[in-house]
């Protein structure tokens, strides 16, 4: 839901100056405020994040910050929000990016409720192939993959966003992935190891918490119970925990990606190229 933008004078002038009219306020975070812009003289829309470096802790601005920065300008993938313009200014940093205007996975599912399988396989595919491109190509792990961070514009294509917690997860001249030892994300989208506070595969950990943004989407809930994380982890490592959560008849070829998705042990766990092959996107979810 929009809210009235209230901005202070400096970061005003400074939106005036580029060029935009602040409309409304899309979102409010730890990190910063989004807002709805428009280019003057022009249909043009944009959605502008500014970050007030002044209340973000030195952790943050050493070691995520530059991070989001690099991703933002390195990815370029159509299922990606695009970036056009990042600058800092008044001890703000400004990053002027595509506007997406028909909300996020997590608004739509709680305007519309479960989606049917083929609408799924479609929002659900074209995120797949962004993150496929992240890792294979920019080497580089999300870590913070939920329904919340998959938005639709205008024409209802889904584009991943907030990559503050994406981190390039591959050594080249070792040929290996180099483990995370930063236990981010969202609760419900934990992997086992991040349960476990162990060292983990980041591109496997995104992989996991895809699984659960495809069990949200088709099913309206979560796959596994949170806040008691012992619990959680039990419910992960059980093999017949998933029957019992399914609300309704879906797919034998769903229920088969989402076991492999859930695989709890990591070097089983299936890639995205390989989800990419799977029957059930090959066949966009009709059965």
């Amino acid at each position: 839901m929009t809210e009235n933008a209230e901005i202070d004078e400096k970061t005003a002038a400074v939106l005036k100056r580029k060029g935009y009219k602040i409309l409304s306020r899309l979102s409010s975070g730890a990190f910063g405020q989004v807002y709805k812009a428009q280019k003057e003289g022009s249909d043009d829309f944009v959605a502008v994040k500014v970050m007030n470096l002044e209340k973000v802790s030195d952790k943050f601005k050493q070691k995520f910050l530059p991070r989001e920065l690099a991703a933002l300008i390195e990815v370029n993938h159509e299922n990606v929000i695009q970036t056009y313009d990042i600058f800092r200014s008044n001890r703000k940093i400004y990053i002027f990016m595509e506007f997406a205007g028909n909300g996020d996975i997590a608004g739509y599912i709680k305007k519309h409720g479960a989606m049917k399988e083929p609408l799924a396989c479609v929002w659900f595919t074209q995120i797949c192939d962004a993150l496929n491109y992240l890792h294979t190509e920019v080497h580089m792990a999300h870590r913070d993959i939920k329904i919340d961070n998959i938005l639709l514009n205008e024409q209802n294509i889904a584009k991943l966003t907030d990559f503050g917690f994406a981190k390039e997860a591959y050594d080249p001249i070792r040929k290996r992935v180099i483990l995370s030892e930063t236990f981010c994300g969202t609760e419900p989208y934990y992997s086992p190891q991040i349960l476990q506070r162990r060292s983990y595969d980041p591109f496997m950990a995104d992989v996991w918490a895809m699984g659960v943004v495809l069990f949200a989407m088709v099913n309206n809930k979560f796959p596994f119970h949170f806040g008691d994380r012992k619990a959680m982890l039990k419910e992960q490592t059980d093999p017949n925990h998933l029957i019992n959560r399914y609300t309704r008849k879906l797919s034998h070829d769903l229920k088969n990606l989402e076991e492999r998705m859930f695989d709890p042990k990591e070097n089983t766990r299936i890639t995205f190229s390989d989800v990419l092959r799977h029957a059930w996107v090959r066949n966009k979810g009709r059965y």
